[in-house]
């Protein structure tokens, strides 16, 4: 595999935390195996509004049609 360095700016307790947990030299892999989750998430991501209402349809049973109604409306504003 090939790679691409590039600088990234952190804020300071994120970068004390990395160092903390990881170790200097482990940095640069936490933080591309986090990209890459972060990146492949958006990418497997529902790009239609329709397509996404019904990915989160497992949490739609917990809500009231009143609810519901109520989230649609207020998409459409």
């Amino acid at each position: 595999m090939s790679y691409q360095r590039v600088t990234v700016s952190l804020p300071r307790n994120v970068y004390e935390d990395l160092l903390a947990l990881f170790g200097k030299g482990k940095i640069s892999s936490v933080v591309a195996e986090a990209v890459e989750e972060k990146v492949l998430e958006k990418k497997l991501a529902p790009k239609d509004p329709i397509e996404a209402f019904f990915a989160h349809k497992k949490n739609l049973q917990k809500l009231t049609h009143r609810q519901i109604m109520a989230a649609i409306r207020k998409g459409r504003m």
